[in-house]
């Protein structure tokens, strides 16, 4: 007589106790962000601590605004990482202009098209610097601008 470990019947199979604590860990992480988010008035938290009710768009425009702003932030950390992959293949950051990003006689270019939110935003490469130059206010360099006050992205 063989002792061990018995099977389980053919077609009984299921989750390990593994897979089962990995699934209620992850459950209660997205319940902690959630109940911490809204401290109990069904109303989100602010990032500095304090609660704020979230304003509404008042109409189109504010839409319309925070989607180009999503988007300029979007192309930026898209071109940080192009930047990122010419570093880890070259040895060394790329000159200044776009072509590095867009051609590459080698095989594929790192961006099938240089970020353009035209006529809004105007994303820049100097050679070390990254810019975001918006059509009216004030430049960021080396990140998407701030909120406050509006530069980059945020700048309109």
């Amino acid at each position: 007589m063989r002792r061990g470990i018995a099977s389980p019947p053919q077609g009984e199979e299921g989750f390990s106790l593994i897979s089962l604590l990995i699934v209620v860990i992850i459950l209660g992480v997205m319940m902690t962000l959630t109940i911490d988010s809204l401290d109990g008035t069904g109303i989100p938290n602010s990032s500095n601590g304090t609660t704020t009710i979230p304003s509404t768009p008042s109409g189109a425009n504010d839409v319309i605004t925070q989607a180009q702003i999503d988007v300029c932030k979007a192309d930026f950390s898209s071109i940080e990482t192009a930047l990122v992959t010419y570093l880890s293949d070259n040895g060394k950051p790329p000159g200044p202009g776009t072509s590095w990003a867009t051609s590459n006689p080698n095989g594929a270019p790192i961006l099938a098209a240089w970020p353009s939110e035209a006529p809004n935003f105007t994303f820049t490469w100097s050679g070390t610097t990254l810019g975001v130059i918006p059509e009216q206010g004030t430049a960021s360099y080396d990140s998407f601008g701030t909120s406050s006050p509006p530069t980059g992205c945020y700048a309109h």
